[in-house]
């Protein structure tokens, strides 16, 4: 499956970020390691995308899904703080304030990474008509990446495990409930691209979701006393 090669191609190229990283290759270090944790969100859009209904699948918005590269940046940042395989479950468990924050902390290195990963590649000009040069990238902000991008790749490589596809093709009910409350919050969120707005798309998917779970648990609750009133004998 597609989730599964991208998985395997984000373990790739963190692989060479590190190796250029150790030669001092500091800029292309960094561009590939930003590119790792890309692949790792792409991954996860993909497994989403597997876990929709067909009724849905045909209505979401793939390209957006895998061509938006600060959504994409955003969802790896995401897998480098809570795990793949665990997204939904200690989000929905976290107080809405602290799952809030987290996810809104993404987006300022979810720019920085935007930014600087094309620049680890080429010479370009910016608005005030100053060049800027891959070997501006300093050593620090690639420390700061390759703290990331390994954690986004360990999360991600759950994906390479042998019982991975049984996973996306039969997800529990709570994975397949998140992946369509992010088809949802794309689709709401229309055509923005900035980090910020992938940011806002993670944080109204799992707030969806965590909307569904109270409800249903708020008519779990209630069902019980329903029936205990249908059952109480007239007088």
């Amino acid at each position: 499956m597609c989730a599964i090669a991208a998985a395997r191609n984000a373990q790739a190229v963190l692989c060479d970020a590190e190796l250029l990283a150790g030669a001092g290759r500091t800029a292309r270090a960094y561009s590939l390691a930003a590119l790792a944790v890309e692949e790792c969100g792409k991954a996860a859009s993909l497994t989403a995308l597997a876990m929709l209904p067909k009724r849905l699948r045909t209505h979401a918005p793939v390209g957006r899904m895998l061509q938006w590269h600060q959504l994409k940046q955003v969802g790896g940042l995401l897998l480098a703080v809570v795990p793949f395989d665990a997204i939904g479950p200690r989000l929905t468990a976290m107080p809405a304030a602290e799952m809030t924050e987290i996810i809104c902390n993404l987006a300022a290195p979810a720019e920085e990474a935007e930014r600087l990963k094309r620049r680890g590649f080429y010479v370009d000009m910016d608005r005030a008509s100053r060049t800027r040069e891959p070997s501006e990238i300093t050593d620090t902000e690639l420390a700061s990446q390759l703290t990331r991008a390994p954690q986004a790749v360990a999360s991600a490589s759950v994906l390479l495990n042998a019982d991975a596809q049984t996973w996306i093709l039969n997800p529990p009910p709570e994975a397949r409930e998140l992946a369509a409350a992010m088809v949802e919050a794309l689709i709401e969120t229309g055509y923005a691209r900035t980090p910020e707005a992938a940011a806002d798309v993670m944080l109204k998917a799992v707030s969806k979701l965590r909307d569904r779970i109270e409800a249903k648990d708020a008519a779990g609750t209630a069902e019980p006393s329903q029936l205990q009133r249908r059952r109480r004998p007239a007088h």
